[in-house]
């Protein structure tokens, strides 16, 4: 859906999804909300009471509507689609040390655009998200798990499962877990699934392999927790910057420290450094992020907190030597703006935000963000690691990307049902502006979602 007729039915939608959102949110004090609350829990009660002991069910449902304006910043490219998912996991815990676990996933965009390079980020078929055993439980000092699973390390933004996206992402790995007193370490090989709507069940890319060992110490400083990490990616066939094809060996290396409730403050800094080559071009790239926070003593506890984002970018383009820091596998939706405009890569992002607690879970957040360029002869890659503007030649006059502002909310209505959505919006800056239509870009969403 593009053009002026777009956007009356863009339009339209948002105000028919926005009305069915106020509705929910006024149930949730009406009797009616208790009643399928109630509901909900007798089908639970009735899951746990018929199932045996070893054996565990549940799901989940989501539904997400999401419009965007202004695609490829030019005046009337709208968008509006709808993206619906179903999750059916099952447990089989035989014996305390010995765990299979199996996750089914369903994901539909009924609506989306066909043609869209990334279409298995939207839709795909009734497939199998999650498959594993488990050797060793939670509480054991040494685990195993092998199979089809999922990683997230850190706060994700390196690796972790996306879970954002309407198909989220998931690896075929082995990962190794050890617990030593304030130790806990993870030693894994992995191989990221393709999510492909074409193929009845989705495989790994066999080359693409993602390897590494990530360390979490605790109280390394009172209160904090520091995470060492080294991470090998390999993929067998990539074209470097010259041209040239060949293999691809990126190691990232790097540490995460952070710490919550030192009083009314808390902080999340990382330092991240590459190497390696591709296809013969050396690889020298590094990034860094620094956020700080604090909670007043007031109404709605808020929660201030400004973060500042490098990414280094290519300062030659022609010279052999790849310098734009890649971020691998990450969930990063929250932290470069909603639009997805902007990624870790080539950029200096300033974020400052608030957080506000009206009420028990209920959550409210505005962010805004200040994106520059880290290099004038790069252009800007979007938050999946793609150039979406590229730099003119003789690089760009101005580094200003532009600005961005978001408010989100998150409504648990009841324990099981939970509505949310939010908007932001690109201001376009000086390079956004010579380099493309210049129109801002906005991006609306709503949403639910069931557990059962």
């Amino acid at each position: 859906m593009t053009g002026g007729g777009a956007r009356v039915r863009l339009t339209g939608r948002l105000w028919a999804v926005a009305a069915f959102a106020a509705s929910l949110a006024l149930a949730g004090n009406v009797p009616q909300a208790a009643t399928e609350a109630a509901s909900a829990n007798k089908i639970r009660r009735y899951i746990d009471k018929t199932t045996p002991d070893f054996l565990s069910l549940s799901g989940e449902f989501r539904f997400r509507f999401e419009g965007r304006q202004g695609l490829g910043y030019r005046a009337g490219n709208n968008d509006g689609y709808s993206l619906v998912r179903t999750r059916v996991d099952i447990g089989i815990e035989p014996a305390s040390w010995l765990r299979f676990g199996f996750q089914g996933q369903d994901a539909r965009a009924p609506d989306i655009r066909e043609g869209l390079a990334n279409i298995g980020a939207f839709r795909d078929g009734f497939d199998v998200r999650q498959a594993y055993v488990q050797l060793g439980g939670d509480k054991s000092p040494v685990s195993l798990t092998a199979g089809r699973q999922l990683l997230a390390l850190g706060d994700q933004r390196l690796v972790g499962a996306l879970d954002w996206a309407n198909t989220s992402r998931a690896f075929d790995a082995v990962k190794l877990q050890i617990q030593a007193g304030r130790v806990q370490t993870i030693a894994f090989s992995a191989s990221v699934v393709q999510n492909d709507p074409e193929r009845r069940i989705n495989r790994s890319a066999e080359g693409n392999n993602l390897h590494g060992v990530y360390a979490a110490v605790e109280n390394i400083v009172p209160g904090s927790t520091l995470e060492p990490y080294l991470l090998w990616q390999t993929t067998p066939t990539v074209v470097n910057e010259l041209g040239l094809r060949g293999d691809l060996d990126r190691y990232t290396g790097g540490a995460r420290v952070w710490a919550k409730g030192l009083g009314p403050w808390d902080y999340n800094a990382a330092l991240a450094r590459q190497w390696g080559n591709a296809a013969g071009a050396e690889i020298d790239a590094w990034g860094f992020y620094a956020e700080l926070g604090y909670t007043l003593d007031a109404p709605w506890k808020p929660r201030l907190y400004s973060e500042y984002t490098f990414g280094s970018g290519d300062a030659d383009p022609e010279d052999g030597k790849i310098g734009g820091f890649v971020d691998l596998f990450p969930t990063a939706h929250l932290w470069y703006g909603y639009n997805d405009l902007v990624g870790w890569r080539n950029v200096k992002n300033l974020r400052l935000g608030v957080q506000l607690r009206p009420r028990s879970k209920l959550g409210l957040r505005l962010d805004y963000h200040s994106f520059h360029l880290a290099e004038r002869n790069d252009g800007l890659y979007n938050v999946g690691g793609r150039l979406t503007v590229a730099a003119p030649s003789g690089g760009a006059a101005a580094a200003k990307i532009g600005d961005e502002v978001n408010a989100t909310v998150t409504i648990p209505l009841t324990a099981v049902l939970t509505l949310g959505g939010g908007s932001g919006y690109m201001i376009p800056g000086p390079f956004l502006k010579a380099n493309t239509p210049g129109q801002g870009n906005t991006f609306s969403f709503f949403f639910f979602t069931y557990k059962f």
